[in-house]
Formats: C-alpha cells, structure tokens, sequence
C-alpha cells in the first residue's frame, strides 16, 4: 500500500490563492505544516492571506503568462529550493446558453482555465522529474466529468484539465511524479459569486438570490481535495452530488440524460 502524503515542510504553490477554494487550501496546508507560496494576480489579496499564515509568502502571478511563471519557479526554487506540491487552481468561470457567448468568453475562459494550467505544467512538472518526487494538483470541476448544459464552455476547459491531468499521471508515474484533478461541483465560493452569467440564465440567480449559501463551503472543499491528495487519487469529486453523478455516467450516460435536459431548459433556456 503507497504511504499517504505528507505536508509537513513540503513546499507547496499554490495559484487563486487570494480567495476562495485557492485561499481555503492555502489555510488547510498551513495547518498541516506546508511551507506556501501563494499566488495570484491580486496580489494584495494573496498578500493578505500569506500574512494570516505562518511559513507563507504571496507573489503575483497572471497565470496566462508563461513568462511570470518561469520567473515564480525560479524565485522559489532560489529560495526554497524545491517545489513539493503545484495546486494549480485558478480559474474563470462563464455561465450560459452557447448562443449567448462571445468570441472574448471563450478565448478568456482558454487563457485561464486551459493555458494556465498547461503553463503550470510545463514549468513545474520538469522540476519535479528532476527531483524524483511531486504532486501535481490541477482543479477541474464537476462539469469536467459528465455533461452539464449551461456551463458548456467552462465544461469544456474542465474536460480539457481532466483529460490532461489523467493522462500526465500515467506519464508521470515512472518519474516518481503523481497527477491528481480535483473537481469540487457546485462550492460557496467568490467564484460562484463573481460567474459571469449571460442571457436568460442570469435570472436563476435573481430568483434565487441565496443558492449560494445552500452550498458546501470552500473549507470543506479544501479538506475534501487534501484527503484525495493524501491518497493519491486521480480524480477527486468533492460535493457527493459530483460523486454520484460521476458514477452514473460512467456506468451509463443515459441515466443522467433527463437531469441535463432539466439543466439545459434551466441554465441555458432558448431566448
């Protein structure tokens, strides 16, 4: 049996961390004794969440640009010599009909969602082969597992950071290296919060002004993907509502038709 992970001294990266899940995490590993660095492009915010901890630094970090990361790998490999743990978890979120979108949400939703995480990889992953050790935590999302209308154009990174994140763990392994795609389902966070929702789908959250705080919280979900982590899980669903779901279609997609022709009439109506 693999021995569970430890975070005591490890060096962990983590990217949103000036809010949200990014944050939640940030505070779970400290907890558990990880030494952060905790990146975001609103630096006083990440600023605010590294001062609150011990053993914790905040750099700003766009991770659209390849050019910043090269240099954040750098700076911490000056400094701390090593990177232990990549909590690539910053992301964008846009909600609606597909006729709804503009050429800008898909290219924004690209840059974010995909191409950060890919930037991620390609500066951090060589670093870890060299090390023979390393995790490599990317945060999907329920909607990267099974079809979910009215996010198709955010599902459709989230499959983009499954997919690669299941494939790379099995290239990974014999480097010593492990892969992991958290996919939390619907959370309390300011992601949900700050969602840019077009058309029609926006009324939903007119109508329901405290859906929200029906939803887990991003402490539960930071706990959740640390227990994944620790047991070196592929694929870490959070919310048993992302659990199930998983499961049915993986047994047999058309169980979950009627729910997503409920979600399509819902969160992507025709105009």
């Amino acid at each position: 049996m693999t021995a569970k992970a430890s975070f005591e001294s490890a060096v962990a990266l983590v990217t949103g961390a000036a809010s949200g899940i990014g944050e939640a995490l940030c505070r779970q590993l400290s907890v558990l004794g990880a030494h952060l660095v905790c990146a975001d492009s609103d630096f006083d915010n990440a600023a605010r969440v590294a001062d609150s901890l011990p053993n914790a630094r905040a750099i700003q970090l766009d991770v659209r640009d390849l050019k910043q990361w090269q240099q954040t790998v750098e700076d911490i490999l000056a400094t701390e010599g090593r990177i232990d743990y990549l909590f690539n978890n910053a992301g964008i979120c846009v909600i609606g009909n597909v006729l709804n979108m503009a050429h800008a949400h898909w290219d924004s939703l690209i840059d974010v969602n995909i191409k950060g995480v890919c930037n991620g990889i390609e500066v951090c992953y060589p670093v870890m082969v060299r090390q023979g050790s390393g995790h490599i935590v990317n945060t999907a999302s329920a909607s990267g597992l099974f079809p979910t209308p009215g996010f198709t154009a955010y599902g459709m990174t989230k499959h983009a950071v499954a997919g690669v994140s299941q494939s790379l763990r099995v290239e990974a392994a014999r480097y010593g290296v492990k892969v992991s795609a958290a996919c939390p389902g619907m959370i309390n966070s300011n992601m949900a919060e700050n969602a840019q929702i077009l058309g029609a789908s926006a009324r939903i959250k007119e109508q329901q002004p405290d859906i929200a705080n029906k939803l887990p919280s991003t402490d539960y979900c930071a706990r959740k993907i640390i227990k994944g982590v620790r047991k070196n899980k592929a694929i870490i669903p959070v919310t048993a509502a992302a659990h199930i779901a998983w499961r049915l279609f993986r047994l047999s997609p058309g169980l979950l038709n009627g729910l997503t022709r409920q979600m399509a009439k819902q969160l992507a109506p025709v105009e």
